[in-house]
């Protein structure tokens, strides 16, 4: 079939018409068959004229087809004609590794406390935590004094890593954060149960200052109460990018997610000894994991028009539910919190962003 269409399209290029005798010009056929030129002297109704000739052209010689005097314009086969999809299209998009490294700040929400030890057995309402700051790091003058690391700064108050993964949108994440956060000064709350073997139900100092070498029954002398020494948070979870913007300047991208996970650490508990002023009852947990929940997370970000790298700012709100040691006994209550985390993006991995072969001969 193909040889027959190819002699008898042959045949009617050969043998300019009767009625006029003006020499029919070459026919480009090859820009006709790509995108039809009104000015050509030829109309064809393409019912698959087409493609039957860009499959042959490369097959059948041009002196067989075109008058003696006739040029043919020298153009890329018919697999070139018709443009392919880039390689990235054909395959589909690939998995994309990036990492996340911040600095972050992070407010403690108030919660009820309930301690459990031979000595507290009591329920504090409305307990405050409040965040580690330690913002001296920040100023040369402290890095100045003695024994002092001014890359200590990196890990003060907190910071948060996170590995993702990502194809067509949709991303896959470990995250690692940091929080620092400890028993506020200067509370004073409702307080119910005993404390050594005295009942009460009162509002009173969480941590009773010192008014000299007095004592009142059921005071409460909690002097810490901190989880700051490799406290960690570690989750997983999966979120949605969408490009808000994108130009030569570079792509602003948008990123909800949702995560759950685990609480770890080891806290550190201490209060002033029945009847004393001066001496402690103290514990510092073993590391251990400390209670489960998760978070949900909002992530904007600017990109450099490659994506090599970035920058980005974070909000993340989350709750655990905890359960830890508290001098020898235990304390549990829900920790809420809400973190602000500003810093670098960094491309990993990104296979599509390789050079496809060039199609130029």
């Amino acid at each position: 079939m193909l040889h027959l269409l190819a002699s008898l399209l042959a045949a009617l290029l050969a043998f300019p018409s009767l009625a006029d005798p003006t020499p029919t010009p070459a026919l480009d056929l090859d820009s006709i068959c790509r995108e039809p030129v009104p000015s050509q002297p030829l109309i064809i109704i393409d019912d698959g004229f087409c493609e039957v000739w860009l499959e042959t052209r490369a097959k059948i010689s041009a002196e067989n087809l075109l008058p003696a005097n006739g040029k043919l314009k020298a153009v890329p086969a018919c697999a070139e004609a018709i443009p392919s999809p880039s390689p990235a299209k054909a395959s589909g998009d690939k998995w994309k590794v990036r990492l996340y490294a911040s600095h972050s700040s992070t407010t403690y929400f108030n919660s009820d406390l309930k301690i459990d030890s031979s000595r507290y057995q009591v329920s504090i309402q409305d307990y405050e935590w409040a965040e580690r700051t330690s913002r001296e790091f920040f100023l040369p003058e402290t890095w100045r004094k003695e024994g002092n690391n001014p890359f200590q700064m990196i890990d003060e108050p907190t910071n948060t890593f996170t590995v993702s993964i990502e194809k067509n949108g949709t991303e896959f994440f470990l995250s690692a954060f940091h929080p620092k956060y400890l028993q506020k000064d200067g509370q004073i709350k409702h307080m119910t149960g005993t404390i050594d073997g005295v009942a009460i139900d009162r509002m009173q100092a969480v941590n009773t200052p010192f008014y000299g070498y007095v004592h009142t029954p059921g005071e409460s002398k909690i002097v810490q109460n901190r989880c700051t020494h490799r406290q960690m948070e570690f989750t997983v979870g999966a979120g949605k990018r969408f490009t808000l913007a994108s130009g030569k300047a570079g792509s602003l991208v948008y990123t909800p997610s949702i995560a759950t996970g685990v609480m770890a650490g080891g806290c550190v508990t201490q209060a002033v000894k029945k009847g004393e002023w001066w001496e402690y009852d103290g514990n510092t947990d073993r590391m251990q994991v400390q209670g489960f929940g998760g978070n949900v997370t909002n992530r904007l970000e600017f990109n450099s028009p490659n994506e090599r790298f970035g920058l980005f700012y974070e909000n993340k709100l989350g709750l655990y539910h905890m359960k830890h040691g508290f001098l020898d006994g235990t304390q549990e209550y829900n920790l809420g919190f809400m973190g602000n985390s500003v810093g670098m993006k960094f491309m990993i991995y990104n296979p599509n962003r390789r050079r496809a072969p060039s199609s130029e001969p």
